[in-house]
């Protein structure tokens, strides 16, 4: 059994491999991921309040399944989401970041690529 201190908590593993620690708290004893289990203890000692390890688990998997990042080139602008919301796309255009609906910003940067066709016509 390895033993390990965090915060002034003893951190111990349960059985003979590394993969899971257990800890107690004032008289609860909670169990999970090293990881999970600092958040746990750093959460108590922030906020006098016991939050059990899984719920940190579900929601670090929650994210990772949530924050899937797209990109796709449009026109030679790489337009990108790294939320999966659907208003959460952004571009950087021209020097600046824009930012709205793929489709918006689809229309923004066509309407530049015509106004600039159109200038460099009127130039000839």
């Amino acid at each position: 059994m390895a033993v390990a201190t965090y915060r002034g908590f003893e951190l111990r593993s349960v059985g003979s491999t590394t993969d899971i620690w257990q800890v107690q708290i004032k008289n609860r004893v909670l169990q999970g991921q090293t990881a999970a289990l600092k958040k746990s203890i750093d959460w108590f000692c922030d906020s006098a309040t016991i939050i059990d390890p899984k719920e940190f688990a579900s929601l670090a998997k929650a994210r990772e399944t949530a924050a899937k990042a797209v990109q796709e080139n449009f026109n030679g602008y790489i337009i990108k989401n790294d939320t999966g919301e659907p208003n959460a796309w952004y571009c950087f255009f021209n020097g600046k970041l824009i930012k709205g609906g793929k489709l918006a910003i689809q229309k923004h940067i066509e309407g530049y690529l015509i106004a600039k066709a159109k200038a460099e016509q009127q130039k000839k």
